[in-house]
């Protein structure tokens, strides 16, 4: 058992007074929400709820595993990548993402608006042409789930965050920062004796794993550590950027290098699934293959010299490497110094108790007609667990203010 140290110890020796841990859930706002749309739910009203209802489930769920000191939801809003649209102009091109719209007037955003108007009406017309010439049509319409999430996605989202204020749950949303940056520098700047567990279906935040920091990943209900990512994934977290790098991302229209695969990048260098390598690393490996291919007087494959030089499948506006590495790496996360300076304020602050209760939040409960969707958990059973978290942010607050 340990000894307590005597209070003589304590005061000429504080470095050995060791802070009790402190744990820290913080929430992937945009991709939990999306995941809770598969909830059908919807009130008497004929209102859909179910991702609402979804989100607060899993947020209970979370609290039933841990006692948590702190909750934090980030989101993105409509503009969030808009830091990295400045270094790389495709970004996020294939999900109808409008950047250039951001801090125009007015009137740019509507002379905007109706040229995309016109691209769709042009589009539809060869569309259903094509069709008729039984032709490949390229382009993909968006499916009724879809249509249902973006007709839906900010009421729902806007509805967590009034009762996110009544239950103690910290939120923020910035107008250009993406919630992952805003998750990262959280991370960086996290106190030395607390443990965080971040809840999302975004791997890329893999990135962020550490001693301290574990991942609820969504998509195959596990939590994710550094030491059983690679049993999961095949390569080691500390490698997650570098492979990104040359490979890019699909989803988030980032160029790999021209020819070059994930099975290619993995062959090239296979010892990314055991211990960390760097972008210079895989370079001097590739150096090496052409040299070797030279000296047997074999002519280097057109890939090996893409990587050299850094050629991409689509256009960069500088280096590629460079480029791709500020816009992949959350070691060094993109936020405008307002969100810095929100974040900083925000980060461990006593929440001021006047005007948040549960009785506001079951009015707004009631409101909403919520509780017909819960089933048999109505709200004083569902809610219950939250209360150890006012708890703490009461007694928080009466001891710093």
């Amino acid at each position: 058992m340990a000894q307590p140290i005597r209070k003589t110890i304590q005061d000429t020796h504080p470095d050995l007074i060791k802070e009790p841990d402190e744990y820290t859930l913080i929430v992937d706002g945009n991709s939990l929400l999306f995941s809770c749309f598969a909830d059908t739910k919807m009130n008497s009203d004929g209102v859909h709820y179910g991702a609402v209802f979804q989100f607060l489930l899993q947020l209970r769920m979370q609290f039933m595993k841990k006692d948590f000191d702190y909750v934090y939801v980030f989101f993105d809003n409509e503009f969030s990548g808009w830091l990295r649209w400045n270094l790389y102009k495709p970004y996020k091109g294939n999900r109808d993402k409008h950047y250039e719209d951001y801090a125009v007037s007015d009137y740019m955003k509507q002379c905007n608006a109706n040229i995309r108007a016109m691209q769709t009406y042009l589009f539809n017309k060869q569309k259903k042409k094509r069709e008729e010439e039984g032709k490949p049509v390229i382009a993909r319409k968006k499916n009724a789930t879809e249509e249902f999430i973006d007709a839906n996605f900010d009421r729902e989202r806007d509805i967590l965050c009034r009762y996110f204020n009544e239950l103690y749950i910290r939120w923020y949303i910035d107008e250009v920062v993406e919630g992952d940056d805003l998750i990262a520098y959280y991370c960086k700047n996290k106190k030395p004796n607390e443990k965080i567990v971040i809840v999302t279906g975004d791997m890329d935040l893999s990135q962020l794993l550490a001693d301290d920091i574990c991942i609820y990943d969504l998509k195959q209900k596990k939590y994710i550590t550094k030491w059983n990512y690679p049993s999961y994934y095949g390569i080691v977290h500390e490698n997650i950027m570098v492979k990104k790098v040359f490979c890019g991302d699909v989803s988030d229209n980032i160029s790999n290098i021209n020819g070059l695969s994930e099975a290619k990048f993995f062959e090239i260098m296979p010892e990314v699934r055991q211990r960390k390598v760097t972008i210079e690393e895989v370079k001097d490996r590739v150096k090496n293959l052409i040299d070797e291919r030279i000296k047997n007087k074999k002519k280097p494959y057109k890939v090996y010299e893409n990587i050299l030089n850094g050629v991409a499948n689509k256009e960069y506006d500088g280096d590629f490497y460079e480029i791709n590495k500020k816009i992949i790496d959350l070691s060094e996360p993109l936020l405008t110094d307002e969100a810095k300076e929100e974040m900083d304020a925000m980060r461990y602050a006593p929440m001021d108790p006047e005007d948040r209760s549960f009785s506001n939040l079951y009015k707004l409960i009631n409101e909403d007609k919520i509780e017909e969707i819960m089933g048999e958990t109505k709200f004083a059973a569902f809610f219950n667990i939250f209360k150890r978290l006012e708890a703490k942010e009461l007694k928080r607050y009466k001891e710093n203010c």
